[in-house]
């Protein structure tokens, strides 16, 4: 008999886990007596912004984009002067070295959690990680971290943050299990990303397990399970060998063209950075349903130059056959870039971001559409445009690259023609589908985004992790809502958020009539397979039943029965 405990969060990269669990707790060092106080802050953040730009490079190296952007963004923080001076001037009004840190970090988070941007409220959790390393560097103690890892094992953790993932082996991870947490938040989409099963928003799971103890983890389906008994073990070892089996079949379709039933459907992957490029060619990738650009802009001292920016978006659509689709700068109040003047705002993900910018700032926006024009002279290009709301938002994209042409053909710069489309991801642009597709050439539906806006939920929130689920009726009805109106107007539809690389919402996506679903790399074949395998005639009226369904969790329950769960 074994004192076996299930515990049930939030599914976040599906797949089966198991092993004995690690269990990350970090406790703060104590801190010695120290002579000159001043000088050992400054000798531990330098410390700390070598230690963070070493795992920035790591992350990197290992097609970790989006981990490497937060630590090299920590890492500048680390060196800023202003933790230094809230320090040195604490120590001067006679606080020790601890209080003195903890005071300047307490003031900075509050600092820019009431900034009103939700960019730099997220960096305020920024500043408490680079703190506690400086603390360890500061009491010349090494903190425990994944890299502790020496066998496989099953992470179990509160949170982890992009230092932790960039530290660990991947290869030595089979599950991830975390107290906190979204089903897009920074666990999941590395989770996927490395395809390594992950449940987040676990209640309870760092006091139910003690390191070495036996954890399942079914990704899929959000469930751990502590210290299984024989007969749950079988049953899992079932599972995870269906699973495996599952994934080897799936590498028949690299490379390969599908459809679903007799109409031609394509399976392309997401691209966050240049890195990720390489990853996608070797997944068999049909083409780049999502290129985010974000990078070029942000966690920089002035815009990116128009040559610059000209060889990334080249060497993308060279790299394919098949279409490339790029994202113009998502960057606003809730990720601002440093050499724009924008103001303060209440709500930023509700206010000047995305498309809502490029009027203020079209001298940055001209630049990247000229960019992009003289790029698509190398292939396939299409260029959509983020957090468009209505036919207005449309129309001015169309203005800003008629402007470009023009401008290009004036100077005599070579330059090719693209597609444009828009970004569906506020439910004003889905249920007035109809209306936009005589402005634009193909809409693609970011799922992320259109759900936190559906269900007024922040996407990074541990607390109401429950309601983002792009499994939400109210969420498929706006997909589908959409899909009906690019196929009335002759519009091509895809799908390129965190849902098209769920199986089960990949299927219902390709009943709506999707064209094209935008996943991530390692989920192509998966994709490939669950689409190219699937019957249309028994899909079909899953889809009338979730459409009508109450709740995301009913869905859930009929995609299970749909793929035999």
């Amino acid at each position: 008999m074994t004192d076996m405990t299930v515990l049930q969060g939030s599914a976040a990269s599906p797949g089966i886990g198991e092993g004995p669990a690690f269990v990350l707790r970090v406790e703060e060092p104590e801190l010695p007596e120290l002579e000159e106080p001043h000088a050992a802050f400054l000798a531990a953040a330098d410390t700390a912004t070598n230690q963070l730009t070493e795992l920035a490079t790591a992350a990197e190296s290992a097609g970790l984009a989006e981990a490497g952007e937060i630590l090299r963004a920590q890492a500048m923080m680390a060196e800023d002067p202003m933790l230094a001076d809230e320090v040195k001037s604490r120590l001067a009004a006679g606080a020790g070295i601890g209080e003195a840190l903890d005071g300047a970090v307490a003031q900075i988070a509050e600092a820019l959690r009431n900034s009103g941007s939700e960019y730099l409220a997220e960096r305020a959790a920024d500043v408490g990680e680079i703190a506690k390393r400086i603390r360890f560097a500061i009491a010349g103690v090494v903190p425990a971290g994944l890299s502790d890892i020496t066998d496989p094992a099953v992470v179990i953790a509160r949170a982890l943050t992009a230092a932790d993932t960039a530290a660990m082996n991947p290869e030595l991870v089979t599950g991830f299990v975390t107290e906190e947490g979204g089903p897009t938040g920074h666990v999941a989409v590395i989770a996927r990303a490395l395809g390594i099963p992950a449940a987040v928003a676990v209640d309870g799971a760092t006091s139910a397990v003690e390191t070495g103890e036996h954890v399942i983890v079914d990704g899929g389906a959000g469930t751990s399970i502590i210290r299984p008994d024989d007969e749950t073990v079988e049953e899992y070892v079932a599972k995870a060998a269906a699973h495996r089996k599952k994934m080897e079949a799936a590498e028949q379709y690299r490379g390969k063209a599908i459809g679903f039933g007799d109409r031609k459907m394509s399976i392309a992957a997401n691209v966050g950075s240049p890195d990720d490029i390489g990853i996608a060619t070797a997944a068999g990738a049909d083409g780049v349903g999502l290129f985010r650009t974000e990078f070029l802009f942000l966690d920089a001292d002035e815009p990116p130059s128009e040559d610059k920016q000209v060889e990334v978006y080249r060497e993308a659509v060279e790299s394919f056959d098949a279409p490339v689709v790029i994202r113009t700068f998502d960057i606003g109040g809730d990720k601002p870039a440093p050499y724009l003047n924008l103001p303060e705002e209440e709500n930023p993900f509700l206010g000047v971001r995305g498309m809502r910018l490029y009027e203020a700032e079209w001298d940055l926006a001209l630049s990247q559409a000229r960019s992009l024009l003289r790029a698509a002279t190398a292939g396939e290009l299409w260029v959509m445009a983020p957090m468009v709301a209505d036919v207005t938002d449309a129309a001015k994209m169309k203005e800003l690259f008629d402007e470009a042409a023009k401008a290009l053909d004036a100077e005599g710069l070579e330059h090719g023609s693209v597609k444009l489309g828009v970004m569906v991801e506020v439910p004003s642009a889905a249920l007035n589908a109809a209306a936009l597709a005589n402005h634009v050439d193909f809409f693609s539906i970011g799922t992320n985004d259109l759900t936190q806006y559906t269900v007024a939920v922040d996407r990074t929130s541990a607390p109401l992790a429950r309601y983002l689920d792009a499994a939400e009726p109210a969420v498929l009805k706006l997909c589908a809502e959409t899909a009906r109106a690019g196929a009335a107007a002759g519009v091509s539809v895809s799908v390129c958020g965190e849902a098209a690389s769920d199986p089960g919402l990949a299927l219902l996506f390709a009943a709506m009539g999707m064209d094209k679903l935008s996943v991530n790399a390692p989920a192509v074949n998966l994709i490939k397979q669950t689409v190219a395998e699937a019957d249309p005639a028994a899909i079909v009226p899953v889809l009338k039943k979730c459409l009508a369904a109450e709740s995301a969790g009913d869905v859930r329950q009929l995609l299970a029965g749909l793929q035999g769960d």
